[in-house]
C-alpha cells in the first residue's frame, strides 16, 4: 500500500508537471473537462451499486438489497439535480451574475464604466465616485479596490459545508477576488506574454546574493571572489555595532532591495 502511494504520487507529479509546461493543445476546451469529469465519476458509483445489488441478489439478501436500491434512486436523483445546476452554466453565464455585480459595485461605493461616448467613457457613480478611479479612467491604468466584507460571520467547515447557498454563494465568493474597479485590460509585456507558460526552472533567472556590507571589507572581498560563479552584491543592507542586519535606504520612499523582483499577475 505505501509503495502503491509513493507510485500513484509520483505518476501524479509527472503529469502534472507534463500538462502545464510539457504539452500543447490547440483545442479550446471553454472549461467543459470538469462537468465531464463530474459525469465520470458518477460511472463508476452506478456500477459499484448495480454490481452490489447483483451481488446480495444471488445471496437473497433482501435487507442489503432494499437499501442499495434506495442508494441506486438517490444517486440518480442527485443525478439529475446536478444536471439541472450544471447545464444553465455550460454554455451561457446566467443574467443574473450581471445584476449581481452591480449591487457589489454599488456596495463598494465604486464607479463604474457605464459606455463611450464621442470617444470619451462615461461614468456613472455608484454610492460616492472614487476620485482615485476618476483619475485611473484618466490615465488608462488599472485600479484594484476592495470589495466590502460579507455580510455574515466567517463560518466553521461544517456550516459552511452544510449552507452552501449561504457561505458560497456568489456574492460571498466573489469578494475573495480583487474587484477591478477601471474594467481595464491587463498587458504584459512580450517578455512576458513569451515565457508565461514556461516552467519556473527554465524562466527563472540566476538569483542575485545579496549581503550586508561591514566596516572591514569582508563583504567586499567576498563579492570580488563570488561573482565569479554566482551575482552577489552587498548594496543597501549593513551591519550595525551590534552585528544585527539593518536596511540602509529604509526611510527612502521608493527604496527597493537589490532583489526585489515585481510579480506578475495572470
Amino acid at each position: 500500500m505505501g509503495f502503491a502511494t509513493v507510485g500513484i504520487a509520483l505518476f501524479y507529479l509527472a503529469y502534472r508537471y507534463n500538462i502545464l509546461f510539457v504539452t500543447d493543445n490547440t483545442i479550446d476546451t471553454k472549461g467543459l473537462i470538469y462537468p465531464r469529469a463530474l459525469q465520470h465519476l458518477l460511472t463508476g458509483v452506478y456500477l459499484g451499486e448495480i454490481c452490489m445489488i447483483g451481488l446480495f441478489g444471488i445471496s437473497a439478501a433482501i435487507g442489503p438489497i432494499i437499501l442499495m436500491v434506495v442508494a441506486l434512486v438517490g444517486t440518480v436523483l442527485f443525478h439529475i439535480a446536478m444536471n439541472s445546476a450544471l447545464d444553465p452554466l455550460l454554455y451561457n453565464l446566467p443574467k443574473s451574475l450581471e445584476a449581481e455585480e452591480e449591487v457589489l459595485a454599488l456596495e463598494s461605493g465604486v464607479a463604474h464604466t457605464a459606455g463611450v461616448s464621442n470617444g470619451e467613457k462615461i461614468i456613472e457613480a455608484g454610492a460616492s465616485a472614487d476620485p482615485a478611479l476618476l483619475a485611473s479612467e484618466a490615465t488608462g491604468e488599472k485600479t484594484v479596490v476592495a470589495l466590502p466584507a460579507a455580510p455574515h460571520a466567517k463560518p466553521n467547515i461544517l456550516t459552511k459545508f452544510l449552507k452552501p447557498h449561504i457561505y458560497a454563494d456568489y456574492a460571498t465568493l466573489r469578494r475573495l477576488v480583487p474587484h477591478d474597479a477601471s474594467g481595464a485590460t491587463t498587458t504584459y509585456s512580450p517578455e512576458v506574454e513569451q515565457n508565461a507558460y514556461l516552467p519556473p526552472s527554465v524562466r527563472s533567472e540566476t538569483p542575485l546574493l545579496w549581503i550586508p556590507r561591514d566596516e572591514m571589507g569582508i563583504s567586499t572581498q567576498e563579492i570580488a571572489h563570488t561573482a565569479k560563479v554566482i551575482p552577489i552584491t552587498d548594496e543597501g543592507a549593513a551591519l550595525d555595532a551590534k552585528g544585527a542586519v539593518y536596511w540602509v535606504a529604509e526611510k527612502e520612499e521608493g527604496a527597493r532591495p537589490p532583489i526585489w523582483e515585481e510579480k506578475t499577475y495572470y
